[in-house]
């Protein structure tokens, strides 16, 4: 990234405004921008109004999505704009929750090209009540490998209820983990 400013965003899948997914996300951004000494940019997928895919399949005829008038290009946008993605998103029935799903379902549009994410990097945050990680991590991970991003590290975060991690310290400390391994992984160290 020599001559460029990084440019870092933090992306919470969470239906729940200020949630722990809220929380974590941000804090991980907070981090990473002081660190790095990089630019970064929070968005929550819920905030936009992103239609789920239709299975129309016209998609693989255009080389991009065929529903118009929504927000996900909006979205997708900053996504191809970012160098570094924190994507953090709630274990809902061992995958990420709706929201999210559908902003990923859409990206079916660039399957024709693979490589839209390809140099950049991305780390995710799961959080859950007390397990399913590892498939809702398999989710998140095959999507960004599919369209060529690198995955940096993972943290699996242990919340429930709204904003009960931050009285969780010990769950705030592995947020502070999974960014010393993103910066040692950017930085090449």
């Amino acid at each position: 990234m020599e001559g460029k400013e990084l440019r870092i965003l933090g992306v919470s899948g969470s239906p729940r405004e200020g949630g722990n997914t809220d929380i974590v996300v941000k804090r991980a951004l907070e981090l990473l921008e002081e660190r790095l000494g990089a630019r970064g940019e929070f968005l929550r997928i819920a905030d936009f109004n992103i239609e789920p895919c239709r299975g129309c399949r016209e998609c693989m005829r255009l080389g991009r999505c065929a529903i118009r008038g929504d927000d996900f290009e909006k979205v997708m946008e900053r996504f191809l704009r970012a160098d570094l993605f924190v994507l953090g998103a709630p274990v809902y029935w061992l995958s990420p929750p709706g929201v999210m799903k559908n902003f990923i379902d859409r990206t079916h549009g660039y399957y024709l090209d693979r490589s839209i994410l390809r140099g950049k990097r991305a780390a995710i945050i799961s959080v859950a009540t007390e397990g399913g990680f590892e498939p809702h991590e398999e989710v998140m991970t095959s999507w960004l490998r599919v369209y060529g991003a690198e995955v940096l590290a993972k943290a699996r975060i242990l919340a429930c209820e709204k904003g009960e991690v931050l009285k969780r310290p010990g769950e705030l400390r592995k947020v502070d983990l999974f960014v010393d391994e993103i910066v040692r992984k950017v930085s090449g160290e």
